[in-house]
C-alpha cells in the first residue's frame, strides 16, 4: 500500500550558516527506526477539510484539484511537524507561544489542529512553505510512502521539544555537521535524508536556498530502486538523481 506523506525541511539561520531541524526516531520504530529524520508523517482526510478561515493565501472555492491537493499536503506537514518536534510553522504566529499544556493536549490527540489554531487566533501561510521534492518508496519496500517535501523558515521563539512517544533524540545542526557524522557511523539516515542534505549543505544562506527553490515549478517524483542479489535478497538502492545514478546500501535497523 502506498502511503501519501508530507515533510518539512525546517531551516534556520545561525552564526555558522543554515541549520536544519532534526529528529531521531524512536528504536522501536516501525519505520526508520533509529534514523534522523525531518519531521512529517502520513496525510489524513482532516488534512483537506480544514475551514478555510484557517489559511492566509485567498483560498476560493473554485481552487482546482491540484491546488487543494497541494494544500491538504501542506496541512499535513504543518500538522505532523508540530506533532513531532512542537514547532508550529509557516503561521502568523508573530511573538504568540504555544502552551505547554497546549502543546500537550494536541500531541495526545485532546485537541485538533484547528482547535488550537481558534485558541492560538492564527492562521497557516500557504506560500511560507515551498513544495521542494517528490520521492516514493521503491516497489518491493514492506512500507512504501509517496512523499512531498517543503521548505519553511524556522521564526518565532518556539522551542524544539520533540514527542518522546515516536522520537527520543532532536537537534538543530549544520546539513554538514549530520552528514560527517553519519559517514563516521556514528547515526543512522536514510538515503533520502542524506541526499536532501547534501543539497542543503550545498547553500551558505537561506535567501539563496529559497531563490533556487522558487524557480522550481515542474517537479517529477524521484523513483528510486531496489537491487536484489541472485538468491533475492536486497542489497542496495539506487537513485536516479539530476547528476546521476547514486546507490545506497540497505536501511537497517539501529541496533
Amino acid at each position: 500500500m502506498l502511503r501519501q506523506a508530507s515533510a518539512i525541511i525546517l531551516v534556520r539561520d545561525s552564526s555558522t550558516g543554515i541549520e536544519v531541524c532534526m529528529l531521531r526516531r524512536s528504536a522501536s520504530s516501525k519505520f526508520a527506526a533509529g534514523a534522523y529524520v525531518f519531521p512529517g508523517g502520513v496525510v489524513e482526510e482532516s488534512d483537506g477539510q480544514l475551514d478555510t478561515d484557517h489559511f492566509i493565501n485567498g483560498i476560493h472555492e473554485q481552487e482546482s484539484t491540484q491546488h487543494k491537493a497541494l494544500r491538504q499536503y501542506k496541512t499535513a506537514a504543518v500538522r505532523e511537524t508540530l506533532e513531532e518536534s512542537g514547532i508550529l510553522v509557516s503561521t502568523s504566529m508573530g511573538d504568540k507561544v504555544i502552551g505547554s499544556k497546549q502543546r500537550e493536549n494536541f500531541q495526545n490527540g485532546v485537541i485538533s489542529l484547528d482547535v488550537l489554531l481558534k485558541e492560538l487566533g492564527v492562521k497557516i501561510d500557504l506560500n511560507g512553505l515551498i513544495f521542494y521534492d517528490h520521492w516514493i518508496t521503491p516497489e518491493g519496500a514492506p512500507i512504501r510512502f509517496d512523499t512531498r517535501f517543503f521548505l519553511a523558515r524556522y521564526s518565532g521563539h518556539q522551542e524544539l521539544i520533540h514527542n518522546e512517544q515516536e522520537m527520543n533524540s532532536s537537534c538543530w545542526a549544520s546539513s554538514q555537521d549530520i552528514i560527517d557524522r553519519y559517514e563516521r557511523k556514528q547515526i543512522k539516515l536514510m538515503p533520502v535524508t542524506h541526499v536532501q542534505l547534501k543539497r542543503l549543505a550545498e547553500f551558505s544562506t537561506i535567501e539563496a536556498l529559497f531563490e533556487v527553490a522558487n524557480k522550481s515549478v515542474n517537479i517529477d517524483p524521484i523513483l528510486p530502486l531496489l537491487n536484489y542479489s541472485d538468491s533475492g535478497e536486497v542489497i542496495s538502492v539506487s537513485i536516479p538523481l539530476i547528476g546521476g545514478v547514486v546507490e545506497y546500501p540497505v536501511f537497517l535497523k539501529q541496533n
